[in-house]
């Protein structure tokens, strides 16, 4: 096979069933990945996927590369996690996954910080909501929001950091122009995908005469509670450290989630991911409070 580098498309589509959604997961374009699978079908002679109304089908010839396909990934992750592991030096890239929350709201002056104190470091910071893989080389460290501690693949090596609490916000303009405390005509700003707000979060005067604001993303709802629509539930360390928004009198704060950093056992060894590790770990241990939203 000319280019091995070409199965990474493939896998890509068929995992994805959309050369879009491929594209997407690859950071490339629409055309480079029906390119590159073409090239794949010409070495190989054969047809690898068909192309249905629903998205891209694998063919009895693509289900037949399918499993060797993935060992391969699977062996150019493994060569490339043990190489990375010898490097001892302070330079070269070190990719680090975390939400784009806790970058934006908490982290990235500490990861200025970081940058500044190693700059032959090509610090890449992959800030999104999706999981990313760590045995197949998505990132070397991964800081994750834990919902559920029993989620955590058991294959990587992880160090419990801090519990996030969340707690009911709303705008400080709009709490200023509630005359004596009444919130009854007070929408809530729910996330699509959480429903109604939870029973330790409710306060009977919010939404009693309104319906709420239904969004689907985390940038919208704050945007929302800034814009004085009505009351959201935040993590603390989003809505105590925003000076637009100011916690609902009387409402109390709540176990979110628990910070986690995750790593190979391999790439552990890496002499940038241990500096950094250790780095990041101190920072958030120096935001505790306003993680806990005890500040």
């Amino acid at each position: 096979m000319d280019n091995w580098d070409d199965i990474r498309f493939f896998l890509a589509v068929a995992r994805s069933g959309s050369v879009r959604a491929a594209a997407s997961a690859l950071g490339v374009n629409h055309s480079t990945v029906l390119r590159r699978v073409s090239q794949l079908e010409a070495q190989l002679s054969a047809r690898l996927f068909e192309k249905l109304p629903s998205g891209y089908a694998l063919t009895p010839a693509g289900e037949e590369i399918l499993e060797l396909a993935a060992d391969m990934e699977n062996a150019s992750s493994k060569l490339q996690t043990q190489v990375f592991a010898r490097d001892q030096s302070l330079s070269g890239t070190l990719r680090v996954a975390m939400p784009p929350s806790l970058a934006t709201d908490l982290l990235m002056p500490d990861l200025a910080e970081f940058a500044k104190q190693h700059p032959a470091i090509e610090l890449q910071i992959i800030s999104s909501y999706d999981t990313v893989n760590l045995t197949l080389r998505q990132a070397d460290v991964a800081v994750r929001l834990v919902f559920d501690q029993m989620t955590l693949p058991q294959h990587l090596i992880g160090s419990r950091l801090q519990d996030v609490h969340r707690g009911v916000y709303i705008s400080t303009e709009l709490l200023d122009n509630i005359q004596t405390g009444d919130l009854s005509n007070v929408r809530w700003i729910l996330k699509e995908e959480d429903g109604a707000a939870p029973s330790w979060a409710a306060i009977p005067e919010i939404g009693a005469e309104q319906p709420p604001v239904i969004v689907n993303d985390l940038a919208s709802q704050v945007a929302a509670a800034k814009a004085g629509m009505g009351a959201t539930i935040l993590a603390c360390f989003i809505g105590d450290l925003d000076p637009c928004l100011v916690r609902v009198p009387g409402s109390i704060t709540e176990y979110y989630g628990t910070i986690w950093l995750l790593t190979l056992d391999d790439t552990r060894k890496t002499k940038r991911v241990r500096v950094f590790s250790d780095f990041i770990k101190s920072r958030i241990a120096a935001h505790a409070n306003v993680l806990t939203g005890s500040n």
